[in-house]
């Protein structure tokens, strides 16, 4: 008994300095890359150069972002999935990764199995909005209007099975109506679309929308938060105006592939942690949207497992097909 006690124990401590040792050693002269799964330009592009640049001067190493689009991200996350756990590929994960991860069988790769959280990096609610050409003041006028004449208003969304197009649909589920998705290859056509009038309605990012509203371009009528935005104080929530369920933000965060040392998972986590904590850090954030949340990869892992519980559980009531 007293040798197996020893064996564990020798065991134990050889364990702990192996990741110690990972710890101390990494990283070494070699770049660390990240990969986006979506293309240059978006909100999660933006974020992830932004925390990018900050975490490379704390890690004294330099960091290469590698956008890696299409398949609605399943393509990105599956290059991260089959990379090495050596600390020298993470990627982007965010809250249409959560739903992909939930709903389609066909995938290879599952947050939370093949993929393990880092850290949160943060969040922003999403928009209904309509163009300044329409006459809708209120989200009351959108839905009144879609009731009398069904299927003729649309609403474009950054993509098929996305989580605006789910909250697009959710909202017309509660709100006993019917209009028309328009799914755009991402939310920069999107927003284009209805600032010109071309879809008279959007489910988007706030971020964009908000930074449209302020040019006089477009209305947004609600925000999927919990509570109102500061940047916009007089949108009502959509709990407010009686869609009592419908509190959910859109997230971005970083995942590596599994089996990656704890030593190296939570040295990440913990500098992601530090960066983000940084006033200017936290503005640069706020102007693109975005609230910062850091978490531990604890935490964050946790955080996966509800989300992908959630999409789950939507997609069982709203049957969306993904591209």
């Amino acid at each position: 008994m007293k040798k197996y006690v020893i064996s564990c124990f020798i065991s134990l401590s050889c364990l702990l300095s192996a990741n110690q040792a990972w710890a101390e050693e990494w990283p070494k002269e070699r770049p660390i890359r990240i990969i986006v799964p979506q293309a240059t330009g978006g909100t999660n592009d933006i974020v992830t150069r932004l925390i990018a640049l900050e975490l490379s001067k704390a890690l004294g190493q330099s960091i290469i972002i590698e956008n890696k689009p299409g398949a609605s991200g399943a393509i990105g996350m599956q290059i991260a999935a089959s990379a090495t756990p050596d600390g020298y590929t993470f990627a982007v994960a965010s809250d249409s990764i959560a739903i992909l991860s939930a709903t389609k069988e066909s995938l290879s790769w599952r947050l939370g199995r093949d993929l393990i959280g880092v850290s949160l990096l943060g969040d922003q609610p999403i928009g209904i909005a309509v163009s300044g050409q329409t006459p809708y003041q209120t989200l009351s006028d959108l839905i009144n209007a879609a009731k009398s004449k069904p299927d003729t208003i649309s609403y474009g969304t950054s993509g098929q099975g996305t989580n605006q197009h789910y909250i697009g649909e959710w909202l017309a589920k509660s709100g006993n109506f019917k209009w028309i998705h328009v799914p755009y290859k991402g939310g920069g056509q999107a927003i284009i679309d209805l600032t010109g009038g071309t879809t008279p309605a959007a489910v988007l990012g706030f971020a964009p929308l908000l930074s449209q509203q302020k040019k006089g371009g477009i209305r947004i009528l609600a925000i999927t938060s919990a509570q109102r935005n500061v940047s916009a104080p007089t949108v009502p929530t959509l709990s407010e105006l009686g869609f009592k369920d419908m509190v959910i933000n859109q997230w971005v965060g970083i995942v590596a592939p599994k089996n990656l040392p704890p030593a190296i998972l939570n040295k990440m986590s913990k500098e992601i942690g530090v960066v983000l904590e940084k006033p200017e850090v936290k503005a640069k954030l706020q102007e693109v949207g975005l609230t910062a949340k850091p978490m531990s990869a604890n935490e964050f892992e946790l955080f996966l497992k509800a989300s992908i519980q959630r999409w789950s559980e939507l997609n069982k009531t709203l049957q969306i097909p993904i591209d």
